[in-house]
């Protein structure tokens, strides 16, 4: 009698896998430790990977695509260029926020894979900041010509922009315990258009109140606007 194949096993794999890589690294991940983690043997992981490297930019692949997508919903959404680039910020970054592992596993792609493998890639790390630089300068040209938003150099204020982005999440992956009060995906966002918007914004719930935090830097001080 044939064996049946378990519809399953390859969502558990790269469940699994996602889970090894972004722990332990790339390097450091075995096949057969993929396996244990999807309830299969080594050879089931084989039977749908040949290498570990053509799972790991599986996976790669998996997670820029589903971004892409975010993204691409937004541009789609939004009628001005400020609702724009606000919701393409949020999604960028709730993206990372929402699924550790899988933010992780990029940051194993960029730091280290950098170099490795550049022929397996179908887009690299430059390729998915220039679309991302791109998509928040055309967001803010939208907004120049509809009155939403003004940027004099949108070409500046993009990579601005996007280099802040980065940031904020390399901090939550270095030190979650200590700038998770930040991470709302949405409040980031507004606070990031500020600067360039032209309308304003809705005034947050600490503004009609005045607070003296501790002197000493303490962790009480150290918390965003939105969560006094």
């Amino acid at each position: 009698m044939a064996r049946r194949i378990d519809p399953d096993l390859r969502s558990r794999i790269l469940a699994a896998a996602t889970e090894a890589f972004a722990t332990r690294g790339f390097a450091e991940t075995t096949m057969e430790q993929i396996g244990v983690g999807a309830g299969v043997t080594k050879g089931g992981v084989y039977f749908h990977f040949r290498t570990k490297e053509q799972l790991f930019f599986a996976l790669v692949d998996e997670a820029r695509g589903r971004l892409r997508e975010d993204l691409e919903g937004v541009a789609r959404s939004q009628a001005h260029g400020a609702g724009t680039l606000q919701g393409l910020i949020a999604a960028w970054l709730g993206f990372h926020f929402d699924d550790p592992a899988r933010a992780r596993l990029l940051r194993v792609l960029a730091a280290e894979l950098r170099g490795r493998f550049t022929s397996t890639l179908r887009e690299d790390l430059r390729s998915e900041q220039r679309a991302l630089r791109a998509r928040v300068r055309e967001a803010l040209v939208r907004g120049n010509r509809d009155g939403t938003l003004f940027a004099e150099d949108p070409v500046l204020v993009a990579f601005l922009m996007v280099g802040a982005l980065h940031g904020m999440v390399d901090q939550w992956l270095n030190a979650p315990e200590d700038v998770a009060p930040f991470c709302d995906a949405e409040a980031l966002a507004e606070e990031l258009l500020t600067r360039w918007r032209t309308a304003p914004r809705p005034p947050r719930r600490d503004e009609t109140a005045t607070a003296e935090g501790p002197p000493d830097g303490s962790a009480e001080e150290f918390r965003p606007p939105w969560d006094h």
